[in-house]
């Protein structure tokens, strides 16, 4: 059911995303070479506060979604009577418990951008070593090529 959830949430995040950029907002991360490393990006606490926040909405807005047209057609398919399903169901009525999930995942959002930041920055530091390594094998098997090796 969690994944159920995860891939919902990311069906409804990338609409999202998209209608903001038509919009005309600012695009959430923005990898350009031109603009802060990925690794400030992560840490900014505006953009982690406004993650958390469309973390909690769109967690909201997944918790209350019907169900029933997703489980009917798993009911048939498994030989039992889709009119048996509940029309109303969501992953609220299923798991009452889970409500207080999307807040949970909100209050967290900003250390796991912390956590990511650091492996970004680390990745960022060995970028040019490993930039280094790239050439020098390109060089290496450029001159094996030429010897028939």
């Amino acid at each position: 059911m969690r994944i159920l959830a995860l891939s919902a949430a990311a069906m409804l995040a990338l609409p999202a995303a998209a209608q903001a950029q038509a919009a005309g907002d600012p695009p959430v991360l923005d990898y350009s070479a031109d603009d802060a490393p990925l690794s400030q990006q992560l840490r900014d606490p505006a953009m982690q506060d406004g993650l958390a926040a469309t973390v909690a909405v769109l967690g909201e807005i997944l918790l209350d979604l019907p169900l029933a047209p997703i489980v009917e057609p798993m009911a048939e398919a498994a030989g039992r009577d889709p009119g048996d399903v509940d029309p109303d169901l969501t992953l609220r009525k299923m798991r009452p418990e889970a409500g207080d999930l999307p807040a949970r995942a909100a209050e967290e959002l900003p250390r796991a951008m912390d956590r990511m930041a650091a492996m970004a920055g680390g990745i960022e530091a060995m970028a040019p070593a490993l930039r280094d390594l790239a050439g020098q094998l390109e060089f290496a098997l450029d001159r094996a090529r030429r010897q028939g090796r």
